[in-house]
């Protein structure tokens, strides 16, 4: 499938098979996180790997958006080793995880798996709940798993906003 088709077939997955992800798979995956482009390439991304039932359970807490996914990731960025732009004093921090956390979808997506892009989620008990260590931050939960059979895109997810509506030349 070309990257477009892709693009056009990836959905926000919100019912999952109870089938665990095999460890190949989650590897591709994670490998595609650790693939994508950061701020002078300072690589400030963290993954935490959510799949004992003592996770889920405690993520299960923090969120209904788990949807009953085997396993989740957690993407965070250790803030201390994120790029600050000099010009607005912006930490890179939260578009590095973000650009990881795309880039895991999209391989999730072309393996087969689901995923849901969730920022429905307390951070700061997350945080604590996972014991994350300073200068940790989460920014999403990306639940990932095999589909379920019933599911399907959501209504919206065709919908788009034409490029005239979104791009500008100057």
């Amino acid at each position: 499938m070309d990257f477009i088709s892709l693009c056009r077939a990836r959905y926000s997955v919100r019912k999952f098979s109870p089938a665990p992800v095999a460890e190949a798979l989650l590897e591709k995956v994670l490998e595609a996180g650790a693939l994508a482009p950061t701020a002078k390439n300072l690589q400030p991304q963290r993954v935490y790997v959510l799949r004992s039932a003592a996770a889920m359970e405690k993520l299960r807490g923090l969120t209904r958006c788990a949807f009953d996914a085997p396993m989740a990731l957690l993407v965070c960025a250790d803030v201390r080793e994120a790029w600050v732009n000099p010009f607005n004093g912006r930490s890179s921090a939260e578009m590095d995880a973000s650009i990881a956390a795309c880039h895991m979808m999209l391989a999730a997506a072309e393996l087969g798996l689901g995923t849901t892009w969730c920022c429905w989620v307390d951070f700061p008990k997350a945080k604590e709940l996972f014991a994350l260590p300073d200068g940790i931050e989460p920014y999403c939960l990306l639940p990932l798993g095999h589909p379920a059979e019933s599911c399907r895109p959501g209504p919206q997810h065709a919908v788009r906003k034409p490029l005239t509506a979104t791009v500008t030349e100057l």
